[in-house]
C-alpha cells in the first residue's frame, strides 16, 4: 500500500543532531510543519527548565490527537497554504522528500527573522534540476549551510528504514527589521513635524458595509485586517520606541529614582508581541465563530459547553476559511451525537428534581444479572422546581430563560424543525403578570402554569408523539429499549407503553417491600438508585425490579417473556427524526 503522505518518522540520532544544527539556541517559539507524531520534537532541548513552546502543522489529521497528548499545539494541517510564520524564531522541519525544496523555500517565504533546519534528500540539493531547487541551492549559498548525512534512516532508531543519504540544510534568515525601523531618520522627523489633528484627522472607520456577504469570507477578511494593522502598529510602536532610547534616558532614570524605559524595538521583542497581539486576535476571531447564531441558535446550553470545552484545540488552529468550513463540517459530522446528547440532557433535567415527572417500566436486558427499570417521562403533565421570582420582577431569571430555551431546541428538533414557532421564552416575557397569577399558557409544544411562590413551572405537553419520541430516543441511549435491529416480545412493549397505568400499582407494591422495620429509617430506593452508594443502588435496583416484576405478573405479564428477542412483530414507530433535519450549521 502506497503511502500518500511520505512518512518517514525521524530517527533519535538525526532529530538531535538537527535541534543541534541551530546556531542560536535562544527559542522564541519553534515551528515543525510537517509533524508526523511528533519524532522530531523528542529531542527538543528544554529552555530555563521549561519544554519550548512548539505548533505543530500536520496533513494527516489521524495523527493530530497523537501530537496534542504529547502536549504540541496543532495549528493547521496543510503547510503549503498556511501564512503565520512572522511569530517563529526557529522553523524545524523533516518535509516529504519528493516536496521537500517547496516546503523549504515557503519557510523561507513565512518565516520574519530566524533560523530554518531542514531534512532533505540529498539529491535535491546535489541535483537542481527544477527552478525550485535552483532557487533552494542559491540560499543555502548565500544565507545557510548544508551537510550531507548517509545512512541516517537505515539505523537501529529507525522505524521505517530506507538507505537513502539526507541532507541536513540550515538557513538563517535577517529581516531588514534594523533598517526599517529606523529608516532614514531625518526623512522621517521632516514627516513627523505634523499637528495631532493632522494625525487624527487621517483616521477613518472601516466601511463595513464594503465586504462580501458571506459570514465566514467577512470573518476572515475582518481577521487578516485585524492582524495587518496590529503588525503596523507594532512596528511603528517599536520605531517610537528606538527614537526614544536614541533621545536618552530622563532626569529620574539619570538620577535613580524613576523606571527605567525598557527598549522593545528589538527583533526578538518585536516577535513576542506580534504572537501575542495575533493569538489573541486569533483567539476573537474562532469565538465569534463558535458564539454566531449558525451555531449557537441551534445547540441546547449545555451542548455548547462541551463544544466550548474543546475551544482549545480549535483556537490553536490558525483562521483561515478551510479551516472554519472544517470546524462547522466536525459538527455536522457529530450532528446525531449532539442532538441525542442534548435530547438526553433535557430528558435527566426532568427526571432529576421531582420524582412524579416520570414512570418506571422493566428495561431490556439480554442478561438478567444486570436488569434494570427504565424510565420514561409522563405524557399529561411534569414539573421543574427551582424557578421562584419577586413581586417587583417582570420576568424570569436568566438561567431559568435559558432552561426553557433548551426546551424548545430540543422539541423542536424532535418535531424536525429548526425552531419553536412560539417560543416558551417568549410566552414568559409577553405574558408574565398573566402567568403569575395563575393562567394557563400556551408555547408550540407546551401549555404552562406558573406558581412563582414555590418557584415551580408545571409543562403541559401538547403532543404525546413528541414526548413518546423522546422517551424512545433516551430508552435506546440508555439500553433501556432493545436496539433497534432486535425484535422484543409484545409483552415487553404493552408494558412500556402501559407504564404511566401501571404507576400507582408499581409504587403501591415498592411501599410494601419497604415497610419500615421497627424503629429502623426506612429504605428509599428511588433514592438509593440516583444518590446512593454502589452497594445502595444495587440494592435499589432489585427492589425496583421486585416489584416492577410483581405487577407484572399480576397482569399477566410474564415478566422474562418480557426480556426474551422474541421474533413477533416490532410494533411501528415512527420515532427518528428525518433523515433531512439536521444542524444545518455551515449555512
Amino acid at each position: 500500500m502506497t503511502d500518500p503522505y511520505q512518512y518517514y518518522p525521524t530517527p533519535e540520532a538525526l532529530s538531535r543532531k538537527a535541534w543541534a544544527t541551530f546556531k542560536n539556541q535562544q527559542f522564541t517559539r519553534v515551528l515543525e510543519p510537517s509533524a508526523g507524531e511528533g519524532h522530531l520534537l523528542r529531542s527538543v532541548p528544554y529552555q530555563y527548565g521549561k519544554r519550548l513552546p512548539i505548533d505543530c502543522i500536520e496533513i494527516d489529521i489521524r495523527k493530530h490527537a497523537v501530537l496534542r497528548d504529547e502536549g504540541f499545539a496543532v495549528v493547521g494541517m496543510d503547510f503549503l497554504q498556511f501564512q503565520s510564520g512572522s511569530v517563529y524564531s526557529h522553523i524545524i522541519m523533516n518535509p516529504p522528500f519528493a516536496d521537500g525544496a517547496k516546503h523549504v523555500l515557503k519557510a523561507w517565504e513565512i518565516l520574519f527573522d530566524g533560523e530554518i533546519v531542514a531534512i532533505l534528500n540529498a539529491e535535491t540539493v546535489r541535483n537542481p534540476f527544477s527552478k525550485e531547487r535552483q532557487l533552494l541551492l542559491r540560499l543555502i549559498e548565500q544565507h545557510g549551510e548544508v551537510e550531507f548525512l548517509p545512512e541516517m534512516f537505515a539505523g537501529e532508531d529507525a522505524e521505517r528504514k530506507t538507505p537513502v543519504e539526507v541532507a541536513l540544510v540550515w538557513l538563517r534568515k535577517t529581516s531588514t527589521f534594523e533598517q526599517d525601523i529606523l529608516g532614514c531618520i531625518l526623512d522621517d522627523l521632516r514627516q513627523d513635524r505634523r499637528e495631532a489633528d493632522d494625525l487624527a484627522g487621517e483616521f477613518q472607520m472601516p466601511n463595513e458595509l464594503a465586504l462580501p456577504n458571506a459570514f465566514i469570507d467577512n470573518a476572515v477578511l475582518m481577521f487578516n485586517a485585524a492582524v495587518e494593522a496590529a503588525r503596523q502598529a507594532v512596528v511603528s510602536e517599536a520605531r517610537a520606541s528606538r527614537y526614544r532610547t536614541m533621545l536618552g534616558k530622563t532626569l529620574g532614570e539619570l538620577s535613580g529614582g524613576g523606571i527605567s524605559s525598557e527598549d522593545e524595538s528589538s527583533s526578538d521583542a518585536v516577535k513576542r508581541t506580534l504572537f501575542k497581539r495575533y493569538h489573541d486576535l486569533k483567539n476573537r476571531a474562532w469565538v465569534s465563530i463558535l458564539r454566531s447564531t449558525q451555531v449557537t441558535s441551534r445547540l441546547s446550553s449545555a451542548a455548547q459547553k462541551r463544544l466550548e470545552s474543546d475551544f482549545e484545540t480549535v483556537k490553536s488552529l490558525e483562521f483561515t476559511v478551510p479551516n472554519i468550513y472544517g470546524f462547522l463540517q466536525g459538527i455536522i459530522d457529530q450532528q446525531g451525537e449532539i442532538q441525542l446528547s442534548m435530547v438526553c440532557d433535557v430528558f435527566d433535567l426532568i427526571t432529576r428534581y421531582y420524582s412524579d415527572n416520570a414512570v418506571f417500566y422493566m428495561g431490556w436486558k439480554s442478561n438478567d444479572k444486570h436488569r434494570t427499570l427504565g424510565m420514561r417521562i409522563k405524557t399529561t403533565r411534569f414539573i421543574l422546581p427551582g424557578h421562584g421570582s419577586s413581586s417587583y420582577q417582570n420576568g424570569l431569571n436568566w438561567e431559568s430563560e435559558r432552561l426553557l430555551a433548551d426546551f424548545d431546541k430540543v422539541f423542536a428538533l424532535l418535531d424536525g424543525k429548526t425552531e419553536a414557532e412560539v417560543s416558551l421564552v417568549s410566552v414568559f416575557r409577553q405574558h408574565f403578570h398573566a402567568l403569575r397569577v395563575g393562567k394557563r399558557i400556551g408555547g408550540s409544544y407546551f401549555d404552562v402554569r406558573y406558581y412563582p411562590g414555590v418557584g415551580t413551572i408545571h409543562f403541559f405537553p401538547k403532543s404525546k408523539t413528541l414526548i413518546d419520541r423522546m422517551n424512545r430516543w433516551v430508552g435506546r441511549q440508555r439500553r433501556w429499549l432493545p436496539p433497534v435491529d432486535i425484535q422484543a416480545g409484545k409483552g415487553f412493549w404493552h408494558q412500556f407503553e402501559q407504564a404511566e397505568a401501571f404507576d400507582k400499582a408499581f409504587h403501591t407494591e415498592v411501599n410494601k417491600q419497604c415497610k419500615r422495620n421497627g424503629r429502623a429509617i426506612r429504605f428509599d430506593p428511588f433514592w438509593a438508585i440516583k444518590h446512593g452508594g454502589e452497594s445502595e443502588r444495587e440494592r435499589g435496583h432489585g427492589l425496583l425490579t421486585q416489584a416492577m416484576s410483581t405487577v407484572l405478573v399480576s397482569r399477566g405479564i410474564d415478566p422474562d417473556a418480557v426480556l426474551e428477542n422474541a421474533q413477533s412483530s416490532l410494533l411501528e414507530w415512527a420515532g427518528s427524526v428525518p433523515s433531512a433535519i439536521d444542524l444545518a450549521l455551515a449555512s
